[in-house]
């Protein structure tokens, strides 16, 4: 694994070519100098987290790329986790692993027995805690694409119709026995309720909604490892682990 320095920047490298320079934020200078240590004529490896990434260094104008920018595709199928609002931080959490772990999509739910209600300013404010959460471990993970972050939105008003989506209920088949749902659906959605889990009646919506109802193993997890648990279960029977 390369110990070159990963950054995303606030600007598009589509189709960059080498030599050119893209600039820094001053919030990106001070992290690259200040945090990183680095000087100028310093390697770096960055990217603009819709999937451009290249190699670069780091000059008094902003980096100068070394090699024409590439873009990474996208995985197929998408995978989304649809988490439900926690108390305090927990979704910080829940975020840093999910995005670690190759989620293109993380959903923020509110649900019959979600504690925290987020409306207006708080909302905005923790929209933008998400987003920074997200960077940041995009950049320690090495993804030059970064996840979306939406909601928070009810699980009823956050699905689109090709999805496939799996709602984590206990007493229900595990994951690894609906392996063969997944063959062929653009997009897999896991919805992970908060500290609780889903009401009954949520379940019951989600299912004649065209949902499965999921199980995530024989112990009870807590919302903010339940989400990245299953994540990684559906990875490896997706083939996105390789």
């Amino acid at each position: 694994m390369s110990r070159t320095p990963f950054v995303h920047l606030d600007t598009s490298l589509d189709a960059g070519a080498a030599g050119a320079w893209f600039p820094l934020s001053a919030a990106e200078r001070s992290h690259l100098e200040r945090v990183l240590r680095l000087r100028v004529g310093a390697p770096i490896e960055v990217a603009d987290g819709d999937g451009w990434t290249a190699t670069g260094s780091l000059g008094e104008a902003g980096v100068q790329l070394t090699a024409d920018a590439r873009l990474v595709p996208p995985r197929h199928p998408r995978l989304i986790l649809a988490q439900a609002l926690p108390k305090g931080r927990k979704l910080d959490e829940v975020l840093r692993q999910a995005t670690e772990l190759g989620v293109d999509e993380i959903r923020v739910l509110t649900t019959a027995r979600s504690v925290p209600r987020l409306t207006g300013p708080r909302a905005s404010k923790a929209r933008a805690r998400w987003e920074a959460v997200v960077r940041a471990a995009s950049e320690q993970a090495r993804r030059p694409r970064r996840p979306l972050v939406s909601g928070p939105a009810r699980l009823d008003r956050s699905i689109a119709e090709e999805e496939l989506v799996l709602v984590a209920h206990p007493a229900t088949p595990g994951l690894p026995r609906i392996a063969e749902s997944l063959v062929g659906v653009p997009a897999v959605v896991l919805a992970v309720g908060p500290e609780g889990g889903f009401t009954d009646d949520e379940v019951a919506d989600a299912v004649t909604a065209g949902a499965l109802a999921v199980g995530l193993g024989t112990t009870v997890l807590r919302t903010e490892h339940a989400g990245p648990a299953g994540i990684a279960v559906l990875s490896a029977a997706l083939g996105r682990w390789g």
